[in-house]
Protein backbone atom coordinates (compact mmCIF):
# COMPACT_ATOMS: atom_id res chain seq x y z
CA UNK A 1 0.00 0.00 0.00
CA UNK A 2 1.05 3.34 -0.35
CA UNK A 3 -0.40 6.68 1.36
CA UNK A 4 -0.94 7.84 -2.15
CA UNK A 5 -3.61 5.35 -2.87
CA UNK A 6 -5.69 5.96 0.70
CA UNK A 7 -9.48 7.01 0.02
CA UNK A 8 -9.21 6.14 -3.53
CA UNK A 9 -11.76 3.68 -5.38
CA UNK A 10 -10.07 0.36 -4.79
CA UNK A 11 -10.33 2.14 -0.82
CA UNK A 12 -13.81 2.14 -1.16
CA UNK A 13 -14.18 -1.48 -2.75
CA UNK A 14 -11.85 -2.93 0.38
CA UNK A 15 -13.12 -1.00 3.01
CA UNK A 16 -16.41 -1.74 1.86
CA UNK A 17 -15.98 -5.68 1.48
CA UNK A 18 -13.64 -6.00 4.78
CA UNK A 19 -15.97 -4.01 7.09
CA UNK A 20 -19.03 -6.29 5.73
CA UNK A 21 -16.34 -9.92 6.13
CA UNK A 22 -15.57 -9.04 9.73
CA UNK A 23 -18.83 -8.02 10.50
CA UNK A 24 -20.46 -11.09 8.87
CA UNK A 25 -17.87 -13.79 10.09
CA UNK A 26 -18.57 -11.95 14.02
CA UNK A 27 -14.86 -11.57 14.22
CA UNK A 28 -13.36 -9.07 17.09
CA UNK A 29 -10.62 -7.95 15.00
CA UNK A 30 -9.58 -7.13 11.37
CA UNK A 31 -5.85 -6.88 11.70
CA UNK A 32 -4.50 -4.67 8.93
CA UNK A 33 -0.92 -5.64 7.13
CA UNK A 34 -0.03 -2.57 5.21
CA UNK A 35 2.84 -3.77 3.89
CA UNK A 36 3.68 0.37 3.61
CA UNK A 37 6.02 1.24 0.26
CA UNK A 38 6.80 5.06 -0.53
CA UNK A 39 4.72 6.90 -2.82
CA UNK A 40 6.24 7.28 -6.42
CA UNK A 41 5.57 9.92 -9.09
CA UNK A 42 2.45 8.16 -10.86
CA UNK A 43 -0.94 9.59 -10.84
CA UNK A 44 -2.09 6.04 -9.56
CA UNK A 45 -4.64 6.54 -6.56
CA UNK A 46 -6.33 9.50 -7.91
CA UNK A 47 -9.50 7.86 -8.52
CA UNK A 48 -12.65 9.03 -6.90
CA UNK A 49 -14.19 7.14 -4.25
CA UNK A 50 -17.67 6.64 -5.86
CA UNK A 51 -16.55 4.67 -8.95
CA UNK A 52 -16.81 1.68 -6.63
CA UNK A 53 -20.81 1.38 -5.41
CA UNK A 54 -19.69 1.35 -1.76
CA UNK A 55 -21.99 2.50 0.73
CA UNK A 56 -22.51 6.12 2.03
CA UNK A 57 -20.79 5.52 4.84
CA UNK A 58 -18.05 4.26 3.58
CA UNK A 59 -17.59 6.38 0.39
CA UNK A 60 -17.63 9.02 3.20
CA UNK A 61 -14.77 7.57 5.13
CA UNK A 62 -13.19 7.19 1.86
CA UNK A 63 -12.80 10.63 1.29
CA UNK A 64 -12.07 11.46 4.92
CA UNK A 65 -9.12 9.15 3.99
CA UNK A 66 -8.06 11.14 1.10
CA UNK A 67 -8.50 14.90 3.26
CA UNK A 68 -6.18 13.41 6.11
CA UNK A 69 -3.98 10.63 4.17
CA UNK A 70 -3.60 9.52 7.57
CA UNK A 71 -3.06 5.72 7.90
CA UNK A 72 -4.20 5.89 11.46
CA UNK A 73 -7.68 7.24 10.34
CA UNK A 74 -8.18 2.98 8.87
CA UNK A 75 -9.04 2.29 12.61
CA UNK A 76 -12.26 4.37 12.56
CA UNK A 77 -13.86 2.40 9.99
CA UNK A 78 -16.32 0.41 12.58
CA UNK A 79 -17.57 3.90 13.97
CA UNK A 80 -18.51 4.93 10.62
CA UNK A 81 -19.58 1.76 9.54
CA UNK A 82 -21.74 1.23 13.02
CA UNK A 83 -19.80 -2.08 13.37
CA UNK A 84 -18.24 -3.63 16.56
CA UNK A 85 -15.03 -4.85 15.37
CA UNK A 86 -11.76 -3.33 16.65
CA UNK A 87 -8.60 -2.52 14.30
CA UNK A 88 -5.07 -3.84 14.34
CA UNK A 89 -2.68 -1.89 12.21
CA UNK A 90 0.89 -4.59 12.24
CA UNK A 91 3.68 -2.13 11.77
CA UNK A 92 1.80 1.17 10.31
CA UNK A 93 5.49 3.05 10.42
CA UNK A 94 7.33 0.73 9.19
CA UNK A 95 8.46 0.10 5.04
CA UNK A 96 7.73 -2.90 3.74
CA UNK A 97 10.99 -3.74 1.74
CA UNK A 98 12.58 -7.48 0.42
CA UNK A 99 15.24 -6.91 3.22
CA UNK A 100 13.32 -6.89 6.03
CA UNK A 101 10.28 -9.32 4.71
CA UNK A 102 11.13 -12.15 7.67
CA UNK A 103 11.25 -9.19 10.31
CA UNK A 104 8.22 -7.48 8.87
CA UNK A 105 6.32 -10.38 9.09
CA UNK A 106 7.27 -10.99 12.79
CA UNK A 107 4.94 -10.30 16.10
CA UNK A 108 1.64 -11.19 14.11
CA UNK A 109 -1.17 -12.14 16.86
CA UNK A 110 -1.57 -15.85 16.84
CA UNK A 111 -4.32 -16.00 20.09
CA UNK A 112 -7.93 -15.76 19.23
CA UNK A 113 -9.87 -14.80 16.46
CA UNK A 114 -8.56 -12.12 13.80
CA UNK A 115 -9.02 -11.65 10.21
CA UNK A 116 -5.75 -10.95 8.18
CA UNK A 117 -5.55 -8.53 5.45
CA UNK A 118 -2.63 -8.17 3.28
CA UNK A 119 -2.50 -5.10 1.32
CA UNK A 120 0.14 -5.02 -1.00
CA UNK A 121 0.36 -1.96 -3.51
CA UNK A 122 0.71 -4.19 -6.84
CA UNK A 123 -2.69 -4.29 -6.61
CA UNK A 124 -4.95 -6.36 -9.16
CA UNK A 125 -4.16 -5.60 -13.23
CA UNK A 126 -5.89 -6.60 -16.08
CA UNK A 127 -4.72 -9.15 -17.76
CA UNK A 128 -3.50 -7.54 -21.11
CA UNK A 129 -0.79 -5.28 -18.84
CA UNK A 130 0.86 -8.72 -17.61
CA UNK A 131 4.81 -9.01 -18.64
Amino acid sequence: MKMQYLGDSKDSFKWDYHDYLTSVLQYPRLNIILMLTPDDQSCHGNTHPEHFRARKCVISFCHNLRKERNIQRLRGLPTETGTSYLIDLHKPETYFTRQNRRQYFSGLPAEGKHLFFLDPDNGFEPERSRN
